[in-house]
Parts: structure tokens; C-alpha cells; sequence
């Protein structure tokens, strides 16, 4: 019986498919390791001893400061962040919720291009290698989220 399910399931979800949910699996568990990573370890671009490595992402000082108009702290935002990605991934493949779909499938793309520029006006254009890495795999993630709706818009309904 297994076997019968397995076979099905691997049917239903394509490579494509795959590589859409482990991209949001890698994003996601970096938004919430460095979510934990600040609420134990001091404030964001702080060093492991506590000290700050240079100015507060968002900038500092007596110019425009956004971390000032966000409605949670950072750390939570980071949180909430890496569950929001793994609840609309699971939403988007559930087969209960197949007629969503292409909602999902927008909630999803919006998801990652809000959490691209709110990146950018964070913490601006400083660098970043893992901040970086992350939102290339939020570009990619876009793309073939994009690439999915149009598969799946072109197949036959089942």
C-alpha cells in the first residue's frame, strides 16, 4: 500500500515542484536562525561579544531610521518571516487546498519580493554574504514559482 501512495505522490509533485519547496526550506530556516540568533545574541548586526560591528541596519544617527517604524522587534520579524514561508509552501502543495492554488502561489511570490525589499531597506546595501545568498534563493524562488503557475495554468484540468 505504501508503494501505491508513494508512486501517487511522486506523480503529483514535480521536480520543479521539489525545487520550489527546498528553496523555501533553506530560506525559511535561515530567517529563523537568525531570528533565534538575535534574540539570544544582542541586537542585529551586533558581534558574538555584544559589540557593534558599525551602524544599526537601517542606518542610525539623526537620519530616517526604519527599524524606528516597524510595528515588531527585528528578531520576531526574522520569525515570523521563516514560519510565513513554510506555512504558504505547505498551503501551496496541500492537496486540500489545490483550488487556492494560484492564490497561494501569488500570496507566495509577494511574500518573497516584501521580504527582498524590506532586506534593502533595512539594512541597505551593506555587505552580506548570507544576506546576500538568501535573497538570490528568494529570486530563484520567485522565477520558478512563476515558471510553476504558468505549467500549471497550461495543463489540462484533472
Amino acid at each position: 500500500m505504501s508503494q501505491v501512495t508513494s508512486h501517487r505522490l511522486s506523480r503529483a509533485i514535480s521536480t520543479l515542484q521539489i525545487v520550489i519547496i527546498a528553496l523555501v526550506v533553506i530560506t525559511a530556516l535561515i530567517h529563523l536562525q537568525r531570528g533565534i540568533g538575535f534574540l539570544g545574541g544582542g541586537p542585529p548586526g551586533g558581534r558574538p561579544g555584544g559589540g557593534q560591528a558599525g551602524p544599526p541596519p537601517g542606518g542610525g544617527g539623526a537620519g530616517f531610521n526604519i527599524l524606528a517604524m516597524l510595528p515588531i522587534p527585528l528578531p520576531y520579524l526574522f520569525l515570523l518571516n521563516g514560519i510565513g514561508y513554510l506555512v504558504l509552501v505547505s498551503a501551496l502543495y496541500l492537496p486540500q487546498l489545490r483550488q487556492y492554488q494560484p492564490i497561494v502561489r501569488w500570496l507566495l511570490i509577494i511574500f518573497a519580493a516584501v521580504t527582498i525589499v524590506m532586506y534593502f531597506a533595512i539594512s541597505g546595501f551593506r555587505v552580506n554574504p548570507l544576506g546576500f545568498f538568501t535573497k538570490s534563493v528568494e529570486v530563484a524562488l520567485i522565477v520558478l514559482l512563476l515558471i510553476d503557475g504558468r505549467r500549471a495554468a497550461a495543463a489540462p484540468v484533472s
